[in-house]
């Protein structure tokens, strides 16, 4: 049974005429109508990919200005009505080393794995573009979400923001203190405090990588837009640990000088106080102090 289904597989994948050689490099086969060289220059010429070699029923087209680093190659047979695509990465030996050779010196056109996944997704891309205009399926398993397939800026951005809120949790984590009555009351605290600010950065996100990151717009005004972001998630996390730290302690204060007295982490939390605060809230306790005093 294994064995009908592996052949059904691979049976669809020679009808679709996409295969891989030893060497990395990707082919799609399929029939054309009609000579179609116009549209392949019209492809090139959108995504930048300049013609280096020409014969009679065959071109080569290249992307990446530096050699020491990707370089993309595409070459097309197309003779009458058959159209082969073949297409591979070459990576530069400067590029190769700073990698101590984790990468290969030919990537194919895959959009699985890890080693240069933005740049294989992002060739991938752009020759499933070639084969819509020809009514051809997409390269296998390039369609869906990958993260890796966002912009560079929207990266940067999800990496900063995933940190800061890390900063920000353990931050809060580490004023919790082990009371019974008290912990309980700082650790919902901070769980909503914690979905404030992951509501607000997933918001603050959608508004850059929809916004701004997907429009084809120049990299520099995506760079400036995640930096705005990053720099107001940050300003409002430092904001937040601000406004929160007092009122943790002032629900310390309420916890050991009121509740349950207990003079020395009383007499701590008022210190850790700020002045101004501190001496309202004294008033505040000396005033409570002679409520009960009359009363009593």
């Amino acid at each position: 049974m294994n064995t009908t289904v592996w052949k059904k597989k691979k049976k669809r994948k020679e009808i679709e005429g996409e295969k891989f050689n030893r060497e990395g490099q990707w082919t799609r086969a399929f029939n054309v109508r009609q000579e179609s060289w116009f549209t392949f220059e019209s492809w090139a010429h959108e995504h930048h990919y300049h013609m280096v070699a020409c014969k009679a029923h065959r071109r080569l087209y290249t992307k990446g200005s530096d050699p020491h680093y990707y370089t993309t190659y595409l070459d097309i047979r197309h003779d009458q009505t058959r159209v082969v695509l073949s297409a591979w990465i070459q990576v530069g030996f400067r590029l190769r080393a700073l990698s101590f050779f984790l990468l290969p010196a030919i990537l194919p056109i895959s959009p699985r794995g890890f080693r240069a996944i933005r740049t294989r997704r992002k060739a991938c891309h752009e020759f499933n573009q070639i084969l819509e205009k020809f009514k051809q399926p997409p390269i296998h398993e390039s369609q869906g979400l990958h993260i890796a397939d966002m912009d560079l800026s929207s990266l940067l951005l999800m990496g900063k923001m995933i940190l800061a809120l890390a900063i920000f949790t353990s931050v809060l984590s580490s004023r919790i203190e082990i009371s019974p009555g008290l912990s309980n009351f700082l650790m919902n605290e901070l769980f909503k405090r914690v979905m404030v600010i992951t509501g607000v950065g997933a918001l603050l996100f959608s508004v850059h990588h929809f916004g701004v990151a997907r429009r084809p717009w120049e990299s520099w005004k995506k760079m400036v837009s995640a930096g705005a972001v990053s720099m107001v998630f940050t300003a409002l996390a430092v904001f937040l640990l601000t406004r929160t730290r007092t009122e943790d302690l002032e629900a310390k204060i309420n916890y050991h000088c009121l509740l349950h007295f207990n003079a020395k982490r009383c007499s701590v939390a008022l210190e850790s106080l700020p002045e101004k605060t501190r001496e309202s809230l004294i008033q505040r306790l000396q005033s409570f102090q002679k409520e009960i005093a009359i009363k009593k």
